[in-house]
């Protein structure tokens, strides 16, 4: 009888090494191709949460022929302007619940301060994180965030710097009650909103800075008119306010000592996201800009002020 002394062929050790060392070259390509689009996904949902937030505002300016205000002085409960804007984002019955005879950080509030809302986070910034109170003896995590504040105005020491032509309001001043009608730059030259994410942690330059509450900026909360920031640009390293960087140096100044002697009661943010390049920010019209880090704190400040009557570039964004 005739025996068939067939073999199976196998792989050597050495294709092996071959076959895994190609699909390993294969995903090193495909994975920065992968975060890409991933993070043009994120951009793109960023943009459309301050769609969103501008829808609101306008609604709300539509209703009461103004627009709304962080509340931050002595003597009245402490409230952000998104409070007052939940209705117009879908929230009635948080609306409803919060107490604005009380501070937000008081105890009939805190179901409503401690609830995350989607449309006040950047999908690329960091998650789950927390502010606090500074007003309390001791700094405790427990608040909700937003990656977005309202730019209320141009600092004075950018003009004593001599990095801006004018200081002034911006569309949402804090304390107020602002209109459109006061925009007199242009809607569409002026800028409502901006991004500030990563907030109470500091970041430079896609590096953090300490932790919490040791190191913290002041604001992060989205139902806290300290999230809103007075623009100061920052040196190229985010460690000096203010400065010629207008985007994506620093999220803001560290402020542990509540009233700060510069900020006093007021954020430190500043504007800041985790996109490559730039920022997103919302215009008085409710047009959404992506607004390139190479832009000067010069024109930044210029889109910021409401009245100044600055000329801005056509390709400043």
């Amino acid at each position: 009888m005739l025996r068939l002394n067939a073999r199976r062929r196998a792989f050597t050790l050495i294709e092996l090494l071959v076959v895994i060392a190609i699909i390993g070259l294969l995903i090193s390509l495909l994975l920065p191709a992968v975060q890409k689009v991933r993070e043009a996904a994120n951009r793109m949902s960023c943009q459309n949460n301050l769609k969103q937030l501008g829808l609101a505002l306008h609604n709300y300016n539509d209703s009461f022929k103004t627009l709304p205000s962080g509340i931050n002085e002595p003597g009245v409960p402490r409230q952000g302007w998104m409070l007052f804007v939940l209705p117009y984002l879908e929230q009635s019955p948080m609306h409803s619940q919060f107490n604005f005879s009380d501070n937000w950080y008081d105890d009939p509030n805190m179901p409503v301060v401690t609830t995350p809302l989607k449309v006040t986070q950047c999908p690329s910034a960091p998650q789950d994180r927390k502010d606090g109170n500074p007003s309390a003896a001791e700094w405790v995590p427990f608040v909700a965030t937003t990656d977005y504040g309202a730019t209320t105005g141009v600092d004075q020491s950018l003009v004593s710097a001599g990095l801006a032509d004018h200081a002034g309001a911006g569309v949402m001043p804090k304390n107020a009650t602002p209109t459109l009608e006061q925009v007199t730059d242009g809607t569409s030259n002026t800028i409502m909103l901006a991004e500030s994410a990563g907030r109470p942690q500091i970041w430079r330059n896609g590096v953090q800075f300490g932790t919490p509450p040791d190191q913290r900026v002041n604001g992060g909360g989205w139902c806290r008119a300290a999230s809103d920031f007075a623009i100061f640009g920052s040196s190229a390293d985010g460690t000096v306010l203010p400065g010629p960087c207008a985007v994506n140096c620093t999220n803001g100044e560290n402020d542990v000592t509540y009233p700060d002697p510069k900020y006093g009661t007021a954020g430190s943010g500043a504007v800041y996201s985790f996109h490559t390049g730039g920022a997103n920010t919302l215009f008085a019209d409710g047009s959404v800009h992506f607004i390139p880090k190479t832009i000067s704190i010069r024109v930044f400040a210029a889109l910021v002020t409401r009245d100044s009557g600055e000329v801005v570039p056509g390709n400043a964004f």
